[in-house]
């Protein structure tokens, strides 16, 4: 009988030894390649908090490269995570156009693509688009900056043109103006997504155009730098109303305390990151979306709705 237990231990020993190596293949996690063009944007910042912590959920493994404002290393990056063999890529494009040619490649390797926050400019070559429609954004904004001054010149301040979501927010700031010829842009100016930026820009406006009413961002960097303009040349919060979108904090503060923001979109950088994640590894398990634009839900902030807003309602 010892004989007969002995030998069956072994067997079963044997057994084990031989499947482990498979069950623990079966059960290596997934590899997603995130390519973001920033990792100072405070959007990107908190997509990444969100990504990960819904990766640690999903139990996916996250690998995140940032290019910079450069296309073509991000083209690489795309490229070198199709060689290091991940399974899916999530990609943020800084040139909608300028990545084709990586998307392409990537795909044709069998590893899907789903862009994030900015897509490319042929929405046939992404597996999807975990972001917004970029248009509403500037119809909303614009709605609100009509509403409030009702006429008078504007000015705006865009961000760099190459970004595909500066095209789809003009798009939607100029349907409004179409519908409200009263309302005359003054000034448009294009710089990087900075308060730097933003200051220069709006005192280079109001020096320019003192009478303007309103200064319309197409960031909330670019907001805050607005309201900064507005404060070193003594102009009084609600005098000039401003109006950005993402939705940070501080500018939330800022149109609580009225110190010289009128208007935001809560972009919801948090929860769209973790949408991301939950995209990917959706897709990956062969559930792939029923629509090609997957929207993260967003939120306007105004003077009148921001006392009610609670920090789970922005992130």
């Amino acid at each position: 009988m010892k004989l007969k237990s002995l030998a069956l231990l072994a067997a079963v020993a044997v057994l084990t030894l031989s499947i482990a190596p498979h069950a623990a293949t079966a059960q290596a996690k997934k590899r997603i390649g995130v390519s973001f063009y920033s990792q100072t944007i405070p959007l990107y910042v908190e997509m990444r908090a969100g990504m990960e912590a819904e990766a640690a959920k999903r139990g996916v493994e996250l690998d995140f490269q940032y290019s910079g404002p450069d296309a073509l290393q991000q083209s690489n990056q795309i490229a070198n995570f199709v060689t290091t063999k991940v399974d899916l890529i999530l990609c943020s494009p800084f040139n909608k156009d300028a990545l084709l040619n990586a998307y392409k490649a990537a795909r044709a390797a069998g590893v899907p693509v789903i862009s994030v926050a900015n897509q490319l400019a042929s929405t046939a070559d992404e597996d999807a688009y975990v972001g917004a429609d970029w248009s509403k954004f500037g119809v909303a904004e614009m709605t609100a900056v009509a509403k409030a001054i009702g006429s008078g010149p504007i000015g705006l301040i865009e961000g760099p043109p190459p970004i595909s979501f500066v095209y789809g927010w003009d798009q939607g700031v100029q349907s409004v103006l179409a519908k409200n010829p009263n309302i005359t842009v003054a000034a448009k100016i294009n710089g990087p997504l900075t308060i730097e930026a933003g200051l220069t820009a709006a005192t280079n406006i109001l020096t320019a155009h003192p009478d303007v009413k309103a200064l319309v961002a197409v960031s909330d960097e670019l907001a805050e730098g607005a309201a900064q303009a507005l404060k070193s040349q003594g102009v009084a919060p609600g005098k000039v109303f401003v109006a950005g979108w993402d939705g940070y904090p501080q500018v939330v503060d800022m149109i609580k305390n009225n110190a010289g923001i009128d208007y935001t979109i809560a972009n919801r950088g948090y929860s769209w990151g973790a949408l991301a994640v939950d995209t990917a590894v959706d897709y990956l398990a062969g559930k792939k979306p029923k629509t090609h634009t997957i929207e993260n839900k967003t939120l306007e902030v105004t003077h009148q709705n921001v006392g009610k807003l609670t920090a789970a309602d922005l992130k």
